[in-house]
């Protein structure tokens, strides 16, 4: 089974799900969870959504004197503006194994909650994307940049309509994760759940043209029912494109066959 980079335990506010449990689903291989971190979250009336890292930590380390250290670290950085010192207080005394990037929210709502009647689709595209981009430009270093297009999840756009609206804005993204080294994530709730398939063929086509080497596999899973979701298909998809590696984040960074 392929390595998933996307994985929630009940470390992380919206997960039930015990740590040790994906060890059932994995078939006995590694396992890293990025468990959340959101400041000012709307989703919880904006409580901090922030890891209690020491207690993640000695988890980790207790299951890795019963699993052989199969277990990893991970955190999914929900970036926006208002809290980007907060981030970096946060991170400078802690180490992760992977460190996602994500962009959730705006401080004000999530980007999957607003109502989009309230405000045109292109100021939306053109708010989400400068977020990212400006996450990218900040001083905090990410592995991974995560499901790209999860403010436009529930939003019904063609390929073309996308394009219209966001190239501007992906190609200064793909510039940057280029230049930075940071991997583009491969998001299997996205694809498959959300059915943006073909929103991923276009972004990762525009990515390997700049250059881009560098993919994960996450499944964005809350539950072990939900560990790897259609992870067969992605890889498909993916040696469909040529590209026939993922980069895995673990004790140590490597490049491993699909």
């Amino acid at each position: 089974m392929m390595f998933d980079q996307h994985v929630h335990s009940n470390f992380s506010f919206d997960s039930n799900e015990d740590l040790e449990n994906y060890i059932n689903v994995s078939n006995k291989n590694d396992i890293v969870t990025t468990e959340h971190l959101d400041f000012s979250n709307p989703i919880i009336n904006y409580e901090d959504s922030s890891i209690d890292y020491l207690k993640y930590i000695e988890e980790i380390d207790s299951l890795n004197k019963k699993y052989s250290n199969k277990f990893f670290s991970g955190i999914e950085i929900g970036y926006t503006p208002n809290s980007e010192k907060r981030i970096e207080d946060f991170l400078k005394d802690k180490n992760f194994n992977l460190k996602l990037l994500s962009i959730h929210q705006n401080g004000l709502y999530d980007y999957m909650c607003v109502n989009k009647k309230l405000i045109s689709l292109e100021a939306f595209i053109q708010e989400y994307f400068e977020q990212m981009i400006q996450a990218l430009e900040s001083s905090i270093e990410f592995n991974v940049l995560a499901h790209f297009e999860y403010g436009i999840r529930i939003i019904d756009i063609s390929v073309a309509g996308f394009d219209s609206l966001a190239s501007k804005f992906l190609n200064k993204i793909i510039e940057l994760i280029v230049k930075k080294e940071i991997a583009f994530e491969v998001n299997t709730k996205s694809m498959y759940k959300y059915k943006k398939e073909n929103l991923y063929s276009y972004m990762i086509e525009k990515y390997l043209k700049k250059g881009g080497k560098l993919f994960t596999l996450g499944s964005d899973a809350h539950n072990i029912k939900d560990y790897a979701y259609k992870f067969d298909e992605a890889r498909k998809f993916l040696l469909t494109r040529n590209v026939k590696e993922i980069i895995l984040f673990k004790d140590k960074i490597k490049m491993e066959k699909i």
